[in-house]
C-alpha cells in the first residue's frame, strides 16, 4: 500500500500547479496576443481611406487681367439738314478731317426764298401802316382837348396804333425765322473731326428733321482721343479704380501697346453677364487707332488683401452651403463652412472659414464623414511641364 499525502500538503500543492500553470500560460499567449494586435493595426492603417490635401495659402497681391475690348469715338453724331430742299453741293467726303465750324455742304430752297422775301413784304407794309395808325391816334389825342371827338373814338384808334405795333412784330419775327432758315442751308461741322460717312449727292431731295432713317447727311466721329469699353467680371471690378492704367493691344498694329486711362465706371452690373462696363479714354493723335476696332485691355492689378487660394475641385457643394474637408491634427475628416469671394478658374479665392497652411482635402470622396480617421498625402504643386508629366504626390511623414 501507497502512503497517502496528508490532507494539508494537498490544499498547498493544488493552488500552487493552477499558478504555474497561469504563469506558463500567460508567458506563451502574451507574444502571440501583441503580434495580433500588430497585425489589426495595420491591417486597419491599410484599410483607412487615401486622401490628397493641400495646403491654404495666400494668393498674389498682384495680377494681370485681359479683357476684350471696344474702341469707340470720343464724338459722334449723325447730321441732319435743318431746311428742306436739294442738294446744291458738297465740299468733304468720307475720311477727310474737318474743323468745327467748317462748310460740309450746300442746299438750295428756293421755297424758302420766295417766303422770306414775302415776309420782308409784310414787314414793310406792317411798318406803314403802323406810321399810319400813330399819326391817327396822336391827332385823336389833341382833339379831344377841344371836345371835337369822343373818348370811345380815342381809345379804338389807340388800339388800333398797338394792333399795328403787335403786326410789325409778328412780321419781323417771321423775316428771323426764315432767315435762320436760310442760315441751316449752309451745314457745317459742328465739331472737329473726320468725316466717315456720307448719304447724299448733287441734287438729292433734302428734308429737314430726322423723321426718315435714310434721310442723314453725313456721320462725323472726333478720333483724336478715342473711348475704349471694357466689360469686367464682377469678381474684379472693385479692384478697378478711376484713373488706373491699362495697356490697349490691337494685333494688326503690332507688339507696342497703347496706354489708356479709366474714365468712369457704369455703377452697376449687367444682370444678364454679371460685368461692369468700364470705359477708358486713350490719345490718338496720329490717327492710329480707328473706332470699331476690338483689342485687348491689361489691367495690373494690385489686392492689398490677399485671401487664401484654394482649387476648385476642393469645394463641397450641397444642402449646408459651401463648405471644404479638412484634416485635424490626427488625420481625422473635419468640415467647415466657408465664403468664396472669387473664382479664378481652377482656383477659388477663401475670405471666411479657413486658416492659412489649412489642410484642405482635394477632390473629397461622398463617403467622408465627419470624424473619419484618413491616410493623409500631400499634393505637391506640378512644376513647369516639360514633358506633359503628372505631378506627383508626397506621403505624409
Amino acid at each position: 500500500m501507497k502512503a497517502r499525502m496528508p490532507s494539508g500538503r494537498l490544499a498547498v500543492a493544488i493552488p500552487a500547479t493552477v499558478l504555474v500553470l497561469i504563469v506558463l500560460f500567460a508567458i506563451g499567449f502574451w507574444p502571440k496576443s501583441q503580434a495580433l494586435r500588430s497585425a489589426q493595426a495595420d491591417a486597419s492603417a491599410e484599410q483607412a481611406t487615401t486622401v490628397v490635401y493641400v495646403l491654404a495659402e495666400r494668393g498674389k497681391t498682384k495680377a494681370e487681367l485681359s479683357l476684350p475690348a471696344s474702341l469707340r469715338a470720343f464724338q459722334e453724331t449723325t447730321l441732319y439738314a435743318r431746311t428742306n430742299g436739294y442738294l446744291k453741293r458738297w465740299y468733304v467726303d468720307i475720311g477727310d478731317h474737318v474743323r468745327a465750324g467748317q462748310l460740309l455742304a450746300e442746299i438750295e430752297a428756293l421755297e424758302s426764298e420766295r417766303e422770306l422775301q414775302e415776309a420782308q413784304a409784310r414787314v414793310a407794309q406792317s411798318s406803314a401802316s403802323l406810321d399810319l395808325a400813330r399819326s391817327t391816334a396822336e391827332r385823336y389825342r389833341a382833339a379831344i382837348r377841344d371836345e371835337a371827338v369822343s373818348p370811345q373814338e380815342v381809345d379804338e384808334k389807340v388800339g388800333a396804333y398797338e394792333a399795328r405795333k403787335a403786326d410789325l412784330t409778328a412780321a419781323r419775327a417771321q423775316v428771323e425765322r426764315l432767315q435762320q432758315m436760310r442760315a441751316y442751308q449752309r451745314v457745317i461741322a459742328p465739331f472737329s473731326g473726320t468725316i466717315v460717312a456720307r448719304n447724299v449727292e448733287v441734287g438729292s431731295l433734302i428734308q429737314a428733321g430726322s423723321a426718315s432713317s435714310s434721310g442723314w447727311l453725313f456721320k462725323l466721329a472726333q478720333t483724336e482721343t478715342l473711348r475704349v469699353h471694357v466689360s469686367v467680371p464682377q469678381n474684379y471690378a472693385r479692384l478697378i479704380k478711376a484713373g488706373a492704367v491699362a495697356h490697349l493691344a490691337v494685333t494688326e498694329l503690332g507688339n507696342t501697346p497703347f496706354e489708356a486711362h479709366v474714365a468712369r465706371m457704369a455703377g452697376a452690373f449687367d444682370p444678364a453677364t454679371r460685368t461692369m462696363l468700364v470705359e477708358l479714354h486713350v490719345l490718338n493723335p496720329q490717327g492710329t487707332l480707328l473706332p470699331g476696332m476690338y483689342g485687348q485691355a491689361k489691367f495690373q492689378l494690385v489686392n492689398a488683401e490677399a485671401n487664401l487660394v484654394i482649387p476648385v475641385t476642393a469645394l463641397i457643394v450641397g444642402g449646408d452651403g459651401l463648405r471644404v474637408a479638412v484634416l485635424d491634427a490626427g488625420d481625422k475628416v473635419r468640415f467647415k463652412a466657408v465664403k468664396v469671394t472669387r473664382d479664378l478658374g481652377k482656383q477659388i479665392e477663401v475670405s471666411e472659414g479657413l486658416s492659412e497652411k489649412e489642410r484642405v482635402i482635394n477632390n473629397p470622396r461622398d463617403t467622408l464623414e465627419e470624424g473619419q480617421h484618413v491616410h493623409a498625402v500631400l499634393q505637391e504643386h506640378p512644376p513647369e511641364k516639360k514633358d506633359g508629366a503628372a505631378p506627383a504626390a508626397k506621403a505624409k511623414s
